[in-house]
């Protein structure tokens, strides 16, 4: 146990050997480009692997394009310091304050404790979907559901049904899909903010959190209703008594007793927060972006403002039985998932990297030879189809990095709108269903031991295909009538 603990992870390796690949094949390419392209093969061929820690990949990546001489060394780590890692930073100490107060649970019991919602299998499937994708949509998706497989996993005992059946198997894919597609929110998964951010770097187009949420909570709302109608199809045809699971969502009800003075901090908080995001975007569209108070406001309250202002308010907030008295401390809030920031930072600058040296844009315009793609929509079509494979096989903040800025590339090669593309694959990198490792929340209940890998497989390949139609059409009716393509 402890040589094979000691040995030398050779799958380290193939990061260092796909790099040297990717600088030997592309020889036409100007040096700061090969380089780039060198570096974005090593980090994407290790997030793949998962030789190193993600994080320490994305940190590993940017190092070297600092000493490669491919980016400034100045600006090599400037991505790490971006607002929009503070908008993470925020959201992540009020997902950790929903946990630690225990108000998602209650949220949870009291939603299965109406009758309406519990009354059959189907209306459990719903229910549950709801509540996962209703939280996920401000708490991440791994969070959400480590969150709730515990009440899953109870439902499911309470109703008699034996590992890997039926209703097992549809309860607890209903909390991973509801977790991972709610997508409505800027602040709902790292993808939709590196698509933004990276947007903004190369058209100077901002979108703000009432505008992500037009076009991208439709297809949320869309999706859990077909993920719904899909696993309530397959796997709740079953007649099963669901009273037990009922009455115990009532007795744990009970047992909660009022909502503490912690979870009730926490709820301002996050209506604090909730009411900043939605305000500057609101009064853009109610009095026009030349109106001067909604123009201060969305210049002087980006997300990242309002996420850190709804944060800080949880120091001050009181929860009598914590340890400081109030709805976090420090030594709460430095528990946050530091990994998935540092990652994103990572991948900001890597994203940042292949638009300034112009390698995204020669990507884009060798894909554009090589599939035809020249239009706005089927370069749209391609990047969410690259978006949701490489979410299979690696993270989805991942993926992004490295779809959204080919998107841009391959857009601006074609002379057209990179915004629908780069929207599609920020999106489409959110939706990986099909495998255990595509996403966290597909580990977590698989992990479970109740959902066999073939399964998981065989409906993920259906979700997949549904989710880029999906996609692709909510963008094409909506993005035309935002001015967005």
């Amino acid at each position: 146990m402890g040589r094979s603990q000691t040995r030398f992870p050779w799958k380290v390796l193939s990061g260092p050997l796909a790099s040297a690949f990717a600088y030997l094949l592309l020889p036409a390419l100007p040096d700061n480009q090969r380089i780039v392209a060198s570096v974005f093969a090593g980090a994407v061929v290790l997030w793949i692997s998962e030789a190193l820690p993600l994080a320490v990949t994305a940190m590993l990546s940017t190092l070297v394009l600092g000493l490669t001489g491919a980016v400034e060394p100045s600006k090599a780590f400037a991505s790490y310091g971006d607002p929009t890692i503070f908008l993470f930073v925020g959201s992540f100490i009020l997902a950790k304050a929903m946990s630690d107060t225990g108000l998602g649970v209650r949220i949870t019991h009291w939603l299965l404790s109406i009758r309406a919602a519990s009354r059959s299998l189907s209306a459990i499937f719903l229910s549950l979907g709801v509540v996962a994708t209703a939280i996920s949509l401000f708490v991440s998706n791994t969070a959400t559901t480590a969150m709730l497989l515990p009440i899953g996993l109870a439902i499911v005992q309470s109703i008699g049904e034996e590992q890997r059946g039926k209703p097992a198997i549809g309860i607890l894919l209903m909390l991973t899909w509801g977790s991972s597609l709610a997508v409505g929110t800027i602040v709902g998964t790292p993808p939709n903010v590196i698509g933004v951010k990276l947007i903004s770097e190369a058209t100077g187009q901002r979108i703000n959190f009432v505008d992500w949420a037009i076009f991208a909570m439709p297809i949320t709302i869309v999706m859990l209703l077909i993920a719904w109608f899909v696993l309530r199809g397959m796997y709740g045809t079953k007649d099963v008594d669901t009273r037990d699971a009922w009455v115990k969502s009532k007795e744990k009800l009970r047992e909660l007793g009022p909502m503490t003075d912690g979870e009730r901090s926490t709820l301002a908080a996050f209506g604090l927060s909730l009411s900043l995001w939605i305000l500057p975007g609101a009064l853009v569209y109610l009095l026009g972006a030349d109106n001067p108070t909604a123009a201060w406001l969305a210049e002087h309250l980006p997300e990242s403002y309002a996420a850190l202002i709804g944060a800080f308010a949880l120091f001050v907030l009181p929860w009598r039985s914590s340890t400081t008295g109030y709805a976090m401390s420090w030594k709460s809030a430095s528990g946050i998932d530091w990994g998935t920031i540092l990652l994103f930072g990572g991948g900001i600058a890597l994203g940042k990297a292949t638009l300034d040296t112009g390698l995204a844009q020669s990507v884009g315009e060798a894909m554009k030879g090589a599939t035809g793609a020249d239009s706005t929509w089927s370069i749209a079509a391609l990047a969410i189809g690259l978006s949701i494979a490489m979410s299979e096989i690696a993270s989805n903040t991942a993926a992004a990095t490295t779809v959204v800025p080919i998107a841009i590339g391959l857009a601006e090669g074609a002379g057209v709108s990179p915004i629908p593309a780069a929207l599609g694959a920020a999106l489409g990198s959110n939706f990986g269903f099909m495998l255990p490792i595509s996403t966290p929340p597909n580990a977590i209940v698989y992990s479970s031991g109740y959902i066999p890998p073939a399964t998981m497989m065989k409906t993920g390949i259906l979700f997949d295909v549904i989710s880029f139609l999906v996609v692709l059409g909510a963008l094409r009716l909506i993005l035309p009538m935002m001015g967005l393509s």
